[in-house]
């Protein structure tokens, strides 16, 4: 008696092994999941942002003063109706005090966790920390409004299109600077998106709260 063996041709088999190919790269394609990291990060800077927001106002609220009005060498911010912008490594910002793993006053005055200098923005001295990786406050010197804001990587959050516009420039340090909203002089630049630069015509900061700068 005669017995059949059926099985696959190579023919077959490589035919099977393409489509599941093709198959896992439009899946691939379809989550994105660089893009899907960059998301969760943004998502995690953004809540990082709201909390030292809060802690600046419970700050104002117990010490009549800004973190950076009582930088001992900081002169020139000594006042409410001054404008000042503070990188997130210095100890204008209120994490660290001018040194890694030194608690500034946002800190030792129990308005943030110390795990709060563990965290991107702050792990870094100034000339190591990856420019993409800080945060800046910006306080407008006409009233108590301050913004809390940091570079964005995901695309999605890059994006310039449609009327929801959150992106920011920012340009200055200290009396004069500015934080402006996306348009006219204010634009991702013609050579892309570019955060090494923080400039009044680089589009590359969103800031919390959200909305339009009054």
């Amino acid at each position: 008696m005669k017995i059949n063996k059926n099985g696959f041709t190579l023919v077959e088999l490589l035919i099977v092994i393409a489509l599941i190919a093709i198959l896992s790269v439009a899946v691939l394609a379809t989550i994105n999941p660089i893009e899907q990291s960059n998301k969760a990060r943004d998502a995690k800077f953004k809540n990082d942002a709201a909390e030292v927001l809060s802690a600046y106002e419970r700050y104002y609220t117990s010490q009549a003063s800004y973190p950076w009005m009582d930088v001992s060498d900081a002169d020139t911010y000594d006042s409410i109706s001054d404008t000042v912008v503070a990188k997130s490594d210095s100890s204008f910002f209120g994490v660290i005090n001018g040194t890694v793993g030194v608690a500034g006053s946002l800190i030792t005055n129990s308005e943030l966790k110390s795990s709060f200098m563990g965290k991107e923005s702050y792990k870094a001295l100034d000339l190591a920390l990856n420019e993409e990786d800080r945060m800046y406050v910006y306080h407008n010197g006409s009233t108590n409004d301050n913004y809390v804001c940091f570079h964005p990587k995901a695309t999605a959050n890059r994006n310039v299109t449609g009327s929801n516009v959150q992106l920011k420039c920012l340009s200055g340090v200290g009396l004069g600077a500015t934080l402006t909203n996306y348009g006219g002089t204010c634009v991702i630049p013609a050579g892309g998106w570019d955060p090494d630069s923080v400039s009044a015509t680089n589009a590359n900061l969103l800031c919390v709260p959200e909305g339009a700068i009054q």
